[in-house]
């Protein structure tokens, strides 16, 4: 099963009766504000964005370096994300918690 951004932001104008334009707003804002906050990532600041309970975006700043081997290859700086899932959102979602 597919679910995506438009399927999610369907239901969530259906169950809180707003505007489904209304909703595509708002997430289309949170996403820019999120690029925004990785993007900004530094050498010396690491970000961690904490999108949902138990869902983070951890993105660290990758410096410039040479690798020298048969060719001198140069590779630029970049910013790397990682997105996370905390071991009790797993197990929630596993029902570990309903068992015991």
């Amino acid at each position: 099963m597919l679910v995506t951004q438009e399927d999610i932001i369907k239901q969530v104008a259906k169950r809180e009766d707003i505007k489904v334009s209304t909703v595509r707003n708002v997430i289309k804002t949170a996403e820019n504000i999120i690029f925004d906050y990785l993007s900004s990532t530094t050498p010396t600041e690491n970000i961690i964005i904490k999108v949902l309970d138990g869902l983070s975006f951890e993105c660290t700043y990758i410096p410039e370096k040479e690798i020298h081997t048969y060719d001198d290859i140069k590779c630029e700086s970049r910013i790397r994300v990682k997105p996370k899932i905390t071991r009790y959102y797993n197990r929630k979602l596993n029902g570990y918690f309903d068992k015991n």
